[in-house]
């Protein structure tokens, strides 16, 4: 009994969807033509007299445009060079009181293939420093590969810019 049913079922909506696509699908309910006509009535003139008008104004720009024209001064041409620095880079990777001690760290820095010195400070306390410094360098580029090289190594360097000598 539900077998029947449900195919009685089926075949309804199959009849619907038949019945449905034979209808016209052109023709819009009359009540829609009603309503819809004088509103086209009632559009239809203003955009004639946006047509006219703009007729009437045109475009003003390309009169103005000769009016408004802008001469530019005279600019000397900028010309890049090399950039002439009159310092060079030098990074401190420690300070220690102990000589021994700055002997060891520079040696680390050497295991990575960079040259470090040892420069030995006096402060007028009457106390001695040992300074651990990599470099100097010239460029930025170089220094930057130094710095990437003390950092993987767990120093965390000081930059300073000194005065080309000359």
């Amino acid at each position: 009994m539900k077998w029947i049913l449900s195919l009685a079922a089926v075949g309804g909506f199959i009849g619907f969807i038949v019945y449905l696509n034979s209808l016209p699908a052109s023709t819009p309910p009359r009540a829609a033509q009603k309503d819809t006509a004088p509103v086209a009535q009632e559009k239809a003139p203003p955009k004639t007299t946006a047509k006219a008008d703009e007729k009437k104004q045109g475009f003003r720009f390309y009169e103005m445009l000769p009016q408004s024209e802008v001469v530019p001064s005279d600019v000397e041409e900028y010309t890049p060079g090399p950039a002439k620095q009159s310092y060079n880079y030098l990074v401190q990777s420690g300070s220690f009181r102990s000589k021994d001690d700055a002997e060891r760290q520079r040696a680390q820095i050497a295991f990575q293939g960079l040259r470090a010195s040892v420069q030995r400070i006096d402060l007028d306390s009457g106390s001695v420093w040992y300074r651990v410094n990599v470099g100097p360098f010239t460029s930025r580029s170089q220094m930057n590969s130094a710095i990437d090289k003390l950092v993987s190594i767990n120093i965390q360097p000081l930059i300073r810019k000194i005065p080309k000598e000359g």
